[in-house]
């Protein structure tokens, strides 16, 4: 019986030996000169011949990129944060508890936004999300001022109701990044074609990336030691360009509306039961180097822009029906007597660790009782919570070892290092996010090594990144903390969504990784309100001063009273300043580094098991092709 594709198809067994020890397949064969100076030429996003539509998809472009720089500045917290901690007068602990409401507000609301995006476009999720920084960055520059008060004139702890309105000011503003990343990612995804996508929107995250370092930046520039002038920029430069794209960013499809290569996954058809249907299994899956022809730029986005491209999205744009060549696709409709034959090879088992994301549908309920699946959320909590303890806490480190355990210190030159530190992890974790995904596409598809042996070397960097932080003692050296931990935080958010997309598929992938960016959320809590405590369990008001050129301060506490009595801010004690260096936060590295080697044998664990599960799925194949043939 002839199989109906447009494609000549390999038999079973031709199929399972690489392409290397049969010669180069039919499909290479067909390849013109002519076609291959036509699928470079796609690679470009954007050709000399322009027409009308062309320009205004590289306008949407442009703003997307401007949209990205104006989302990542939660990263940025540390720029400003021990200077708010001095102008407020809280603990460590409390300027910690802060800024995880700003992580919070980046995470928790990715899912709401990407739904938003999907249904109604990027029009709503920009404006809101230009209103929420305005309005958070613009709060908590009232505060730093003193505008809006933090205490009232009758205690000395911080207000209840003033607080909490901190707390969501900075929940606000991750809310805002987070809109304005999935919705300009959500834009340029469905304006290019397959071939260019990539590409294009990892321009959307190397400026969402880059974010951070931009601001820093600009503030110390302009503002140097002064973060009151760093928060107003905030407001204005991450809540002005959302407003503004609102009304340019949105999806202009390719061409015709399809692309000329669809992806894979949008022609798998799946029954009732959820099992696909004309489906042929390749067992060289991870290895085919046509699943790496889409970037892990596109498919490794980080907590918040991977859940803007919904299947349902995608397939909007897609004829299943086409007559056009499908060069690339790995199935095509069977007959039903081989259906049949092979449909237990498809179902949704732990069995199918080797099939192709195409061929995976594991809805999120499932993911809850798979081992592969709290492996990596444990992992990432690990992980991305020990990142974000030093990405939060990278100023008040340098605080702590610049001031050489003086009270006095110049402010200036202080905000200088904060602000070369997070330029430093901002311009690595971006560099983290593309080198990451080439490292990976590469070792796949050149050396067919699984993308799950990519996480021991990224827990390799964290520990590297731990360890420096415990034997640096002086402020100079500690640009080699903030390159190994950013690039090291970028590297995990490219692998981990591509380990999600792979292991899970890509019917539900949003929906999963979604589920699996929780893990950040606990484990970012965990270690910020970690460092917090070491760091306020050997300030001055708990151990005492080692200044010895410190004033006397005990007439400034006696007329605590008689200030709070008049309704003035009580001056700075200097009781949550700590003096004694690296002492600071000694304890909290040790234990973020523990984690990373915890993280480390969780890695190896589950690429074993990852091994093993595909060793056996590939054993049971070869079983039940062989028994067919001799049928």
């Amino acid at each position: 019986m002839e199989i109906p594709s447009t494609i000549a198809r390999q038999s079973s067994r031709t199929r399972l030996i690489p392409e290397s020890q049969h010669g180069p397949s039919r499909l290479s064969k067909e390849i013109t000169p002519g076609a291959r100076a036509m699928s470079l030429e796609r690679l470009i996003p954007f050709r000399h011949e322009w027409s009308a539509v062309d320009t205004r998809r590289a306008g949407v472009f442009v703003t997307s990129v401007i949209v990205g720089l104006a989302s990542g500045s939660n990263y940025g917290y540390s720029a400003y944060a021990p200077q708010l901690a001095n102008q407020l007068l809280i603990s460590a602990t409390m300027i910690n508890l802060i800024g995880l409401a700003g992580n919070f507000g980046m995470y928790a609301s990715g899912p709401v936004w990407g739904k938003i995006v999907d249904s109604k476009g990027q029009k709503i999720p920009l404006l809101a999300g230009g209103l929420c920084c305005l309005l958070g960055y613009g709060i908590t520059y009232a505060f730093y001022i003193r505008i809006i008060p933090l205490r009232s004139p009758s205690s000395n702890d911080p207000s209840h109701l003033s607080l909490s309105l901190l707390l969501f000011a900075m929940f606000l503003t991750g809310c805002g990044g987070s809109a304005g990343l999935t919705s300009g990612v959500n834009a340029v995804a469905k304006s290019f074609p397959d071939s260019t996508r990539a590409s294009a929107t990892g321009a959307v995250l190397a400026g969402f990336g880059l974010s951070a370092f931009l601001f820093s930046a600009l503030g110390h520039l302009f503002w140097p030691g002064d973060s009151g002038g760093l928060l107003a920029l905030l407001a204005i430069g991450t809540g002005g360009p959302m407003l503004f794209a609102a009304f340019i960013v949105r999806a202009i499809p390719p061409e015709g509306g399809k692309d000329l290569c669809p992806p894979l996954y949008e022609r798998v058809e799946q029954n009732e039961d959820g099992d696909e249907m004309g489906v042929e299994v390749v067992v060289g899956d991870y290895g085919s180097p046509t699943l790496s022809r889409s970037s892990s730029f596109e498919l490794s986005r980080s907590v918040e822009f991977s859940r803007s491209r919904s299947p349902a999205a995608r397939g909007r744009h897609i004829n299943p029906d086409s007559d056009h060549p499908q060069p690339h696709a790995h199935f095509g409709a069977l007959p039903p007597s081989q259906n049949a034959t092979h449909k237990p090879l498809r179902s949704r088992s732990s069995s199918l660790s080797s099939l192709s994301p195409t061929l995976l549908t594991r809805p999120p309920i499932d993911l809850l009782k798979a081992i592969d699946f709290w492996l990596l959320f444990i992992i990432l909590a690990l992980l991305s919570g020990i990142g974000l303890m030093y990405i939060n806490n990278a100023g008040t480190v340098v605080l702590a070892l610049a001031r050489e355990g003086k009270r006095v210190y110049d402010e200036g030159k202080i905000g200088g290092w904060q602000a070369k530190q997070v330029g430093l992890v901002s311009i690595w974790n971006c560099a983290g996010r593309v080198l990451g995904g080439v490292y990976s596409d590469f070792c796949k598809t050149r050396f067919q090594v699984r993308r799950i042996w990519a996480l021991p070397l990224v827990a390799c960097l964290f520990i590297l990144s731990q360890l420096s932080a415990l034997s640096i003692t002086h402020v100079r050296s500690l640009w080699i903390v903030s390159s190994l931990l950013g690039l090291a935080y970028g590297a995990l958010f490219n692998v981990m969504p591509m380990l999600v997309l792979e292991w899970f598929g890509m019917r539900h992938f949003s929906q999963n990784w979604g589920w699996t960016a929780v893990a950040p959320i606990i484990g970012s809590n965990t270690f910020n309100v970690l460092f917090g405590s070491v760091y306020d369990a050997h300030t001055v008001g708990r151990i005492g001063s080692f200044d010895p050129e410190e004033a006397d301060v005990s007439g400034v506490m006696g007329m605590m009273d008689f200030i709070k009595r008049g309704g003035v801010t009580p001056p700075d004690d200097g009781s949550h300043d700590c003096l004694v260096g690296e002492e600071c936060y000694g304890l909290a590295f040790k234990l973020s580094f523990l984690g990373c080697i915890l993280a480390l044998g969780l890695s190896v664990l589950a690429g074993v098991r990852r091994e093993k599960m595909s060793n056996e799925r590939r054993s049971a194949i070869l079983a039940s092709r062989t028994g067919s043939e001799e049928v």
